[in-house]
């Protein structure tokens, strides 16, 4: 899988400031063989500052709101080093549910650490688990990545794990540290954690060399010393003067001597002290650690202390599908919490259904998940008074009549989610109750339902919680309205302040731009129907879909049931081994592997102790790529045995097994592709596939004469630059919150164009698609009707926006070639081309399918193209 688009921009936004920094370093060095240190501009020794005043000048950075909400580039917060040497340092802005980590591992091979010593910072003991056990598991894409980013030399490090000069000259050492809540309340004691330590010998002189001990100390004036007689030194034959002082063979000073490359994941938690003079003495700390890099990884950083290099918006993961959006609130007035839990637990069971028939249709597993919040969790808190997480349990199991198994408990106490897969289509989980303990570093893709059975923190619980259960399954939507929503439930609330407490919630999350995806019957936010305009509202608009023949009738294609059951699988054999001893290809190929799989419902686990390949491994892999396991099985079993015919024992088929399964599915699905688009053409060419308006026009897709949208009270329409509403929507009025950038402009584009009659954005990936010989659909975003030419005959193009950071990619290149095959088809469709259509003059019209891409230059040709040739 590839990276998102908002996870390949943040990434080359990096990429621009360390080639930004990497010449403004190579100025300085320049100037520096010229002039002498004191002779050197201040400005010129700063050269993160220049690098970062060269990506604003190339309008390379995000604005970021200020207290008015007004955009703005804040300036370059300077740091330095005890040496005075400045230390880069930028802030990755990404929400809650965004990918964070992934980012912080991509970031690692970007830094081309290569071999070196990497400190990773989490805020708390979750997520330091979470991150932990990913790291150690060679199984996992982050461990992956870091395993290409150093040649598969990764050194995985604790606190208290000793290492030497040697490993970090000859790995890459990552060093995964736990930043203490109460460290995080005084963060002048941060440095404490490292100074309680020795060992590190192999970076320091030996200690009776005193001349080596002084010319150290004197190039790195920061480092602590000892007094040669002191405890926990010993004292040297040669450091007869009582003056001397031996470098401390400590951690703290080994790392000085390192120069770590430090990522701070949720650096917002580490700059949360209350006080500003603990969050400024944390800067000082890290700073002391003699960083060569500083990346921060955040939801919310703090201004001043932050640069924040990447704004990711909340917007950016909607679009993604990274999240379950709208947010629906339910309050029940008048009512208690076991009316509460009930209500819940008869939601749940509807999704569960929704899901089931999701399931057969498009073979996507999911199982949702209830997070029930108590009041208490203790085991000598049950008073009767407060909601206690037995009590839940105990309404669900015998009044509500949910099996036991299907009940976990999460609390600092009582952890029942310890090893539980919960991904896992045979796990039985289906209700987590909980107090605080999920409040951070948790979050799973099946939670959909937050219901609050304590009314006096219910509000408190809105904030902290919310982002818990807005995971997207697989990152994918569904296109089922239930199963792409996320929600709460609670009891004898204001609704109007539930609400602006979710909005908090969001906020806190990162998740900006989602405010009015908030929905409650009660909330300042309404849902409003929207007609054409007047003289467009008795037309029927239809539009061709890819249609597929079964029997005598014409059915919407189906991939599986049309595509991926008409291939010959005896075609596929064995797939080409690579050769495993050539680093250099290793590396090549490796670099165009995302193993974004992480997600996927069964976790693979392979235990490191029986060294043996697993066939069920490989079949497991290729699931999503070949639904045959028998097929999938026999193609695992022919491609080892092609790599067991070059040479490559066991041993190294078992260590390279997932790189192996990646290669083999991502050559296997470019074969299945190229054999699936061969099927597609071939019936398309006999009939069997055609797109086409039909005559029958239940087959077609018709634009619908009303929508409705959510919107808050007195929402901003979409205006042109001089303020003045657009004029060439189709639906009227429209608002701004319903596009993003991109949209904006091409919308406001379209807008002052003489040529066009109407326009009307598409709702993202609802209602129209197209369906080609990939399982991903098509969701074309604008449809716009041409003027026609002087004998008034009409057209309709519909248009597919991409970013044009995106051209040439797989993605891409496929929507091209598929727009393009169908447009050529429905040209062709001569005796099913054309219908008549109830307009205002009853004019015929056309369509042609269009990829934005470098957009204004396309969009002009394709207008004055149709706007002046004959039907």
């Amino acid at each position: 899988m590839e990276l998102k688009d908002y996870q390949q921009e943040a990434l080359d936004t990096l990429d621009r400031y360390l080639e930004a920094l990497k010449e403004a370093h190579l100025q300085l060095d320049k100037v520096t063989e010229i002039l002498s240190s004191d002779e050197v501009p201040d400005s010129l020794k700063n050269y993160p500052l220049q690098a970062w005043e060269s990506l604003r000048k190339k309008s390379g950075l995000p604005g970021v709101p200020d207290k008015n909400g007004e955009n703005h580039i804040p300036e370059y917060i300077s740091r330095e080093a005890a040496s005075g040497k400045p230390i880069p340092h930028v802030c990755l802005k990404v929400p809650t549910g965004g990918g964070k980590t992934l980012l912080g591992v991509e970031a690692v091979r970007r830094l081309k650490i290569g071999t070196g010593f990497l400190l990773w910072i989490v805020p708390t003991k979750a997520i330091y688990t979470q991150t932990r056990e990913a790291f150690r598991n060679q199984e996992h894409p982050y461990r992956q990545i870091l395993d290409r980013a150093s040649g598969d030399r990764v050194k995985l490090l604790e606190k208290d794990d000793r290492f030497t000069k040697q490993d970090v000259e000859n790995h890459l050492c990552v060093m995964l540290l736990m930043l203490p809540s109460a460290n995080r309340e005084k963060n002048k004691e941060f440095l404490k954690i490292f100074r309680d330590s020795s060992g590190y010998d192999s970076f320091f002189p030996i200690e009776d060399d005193i001349r080596k001990h002084l010319s150290l100390s004197e190039e790195y004036s920061d480092l602590e010393t000892i007094k040669p007689d002191e405890p926990g030194q010993m004292r040297g034959m040669f450091a007869a003067n009582p003056e001397d002082r031996l470098i401390k063979q400590s951690l703290i000073n080994a790392l000085k001597l390192i120069r770590p490359t430090v990522i701070l994941d949720e650096a917002h938690k580490a700059y949360g002290s209350k006080k500003a003079e603990n969050n400024r003495e944390f800067v000082k700390a890290v700073n002391r650690l003699n960083p060569r890099f500083v990346l921060e990884l955040s939801a919310t950083p703090q201004l001043g202390i932050s640069n924040i290099l990447v704004n990711i918006s909340g917007t950016a993961l909607k679009e993604e599908e990274m999240i379950k959006i709208p947010i629906r609130l339910r309050n029940f007035p008048n009512s208690d919490w076991k009316y509460t839990l009930a209500k819940a637990k008869a939601e749940r069971d509807k999704l569960e259904e929704a899901a089931k028939q999701f399931q057969q249709e498009e073979n996507r597993y999911i199982r949702p998940i209830a997070v029930i919040r108590v009041d208490r969790t203790g085991k000598k808190q049950r008073d009767g008074m407060k909601v206690h997480a037995l009590d839940a349990r105990d309404e669900l199991i015998k009044v509500l009549g949910v099996p036991e198994e299907h009940i976990k408990v999460k609390s600092s106490e009582q952890d029942e989610l310890a090893g539980v897969d919960l991904l896992s289509p045979f796990c039985p989980v289906r209700y987590i109750i909980t107090k605080d303990a999920l409040k951070e570093g948790w979050d799973c893709p099946f939670a959909y339902q937050l219901a609050l059975l304590d009314n006096t923190t219910a509000q408190t619980a809105m904030t902290q919680l919310i982002g818990r259960v807005m995971r997207q399954p697989h990152a994918r939507a569904t296109k089922r309205p239930e199963l792409d929503t996320c929600y709460i439930y609670c009891f004898n609330q204001k609704v109007g302040d539930a609400v602006d407490n979710v909005k908090k919630g969001l906020e806190a999350e990162g998740l900006t731009g989602l405010a009015e995806y908030v929905e409650s019957t009660d909330a300042d936010r309404e849902k409003k129907s929207i007609q054409r305009r007047k003289k467009y509202r008795e037309m029927d608009i239809f539009l061709p879909q890819v249609l597929h023949k079964t029997g005598r009738s014409w059915e919407m294609l189906n991939y599986e049931r049309d595509i991926l059951s008409a291939i010959n699988w005896s075609q596929l054999g064995a797939v080409e081994p690579v050769n495993l001893d050539d680093q250099e290809l290793l590396q090549e190929i490796r670099a165009t592997i995302h193993l974004q799989d992480h997600d996927d419902p069964e976790k693979i686990i392979i235990e490191n102790i029986s060294q043996k390949l697993d066939i069920s491994f490989f079949v497991r892999r290729l699931n999503d790529v070949i639904p045959n396991p028998w097929q999938a099985a026999r193609i695992v079993k022919a491609t080892l045995q092609a790599y067991r015919e070059q040479g490559d024992d066991e041993n190294k088929l078992f260590t390279n097994r997932l790189y192996l399964s990646e290669v083999l599915k991502n050559k296997l699905r470019t074969q299945i592709d190229t054999l699936a688009e061969t099927i597609f053409r071939e019936k398309l060419e006999n009939n069997k596939i055609r797109f086409s308006l039909e005559t029958d026009v239940t087959l077609n897709f018709e634009l619908e004469k009303t929508i409705e949208v959510y919107v808050t009270k007195n929402p901003k329409r979409l205006t042109r630059s001089d303020n003045s509403p657009v004029q060439l929507n189709l639906f009227d009025p429209v608002y701004e919150a319903e596009f993003n950038n991109l949209e904006m402009d091409f919308a406001l584009y379209l807008d002052k164009k003489d040529a066009i009659q109407w326009w009307h954005r598409i709702a993202a990936r609802q209602g129209y698609f197209l369906q080609g010989w990939r399982r991903d659909r098509v969701y074309p975003d604008f449809i716009a009707c041409v003027q026609g030419d002087k004998k008034g005959q009409q057209r309709l193009l519909i248009f597919e926006t991409k970013g044009q950071h995106l051209e040439g990619n797989s993605d891409t290149t496929y929507k091209q070639e598929l727009i393009k095959t169908l447009e050529s088809a429905y040209k062709n469709a001569t005796d099913y081309g054309t219908m008549e259509a109830a307009g205002p003059n009853d004019k015929p019209m056309s369509f042609r399918m269009l990829l934005e891409d470098t957009w204004r230059e396309t969009v002009n040709e394709t207008i004055d193209d149709y706007s002046t040739s004959p039907q």
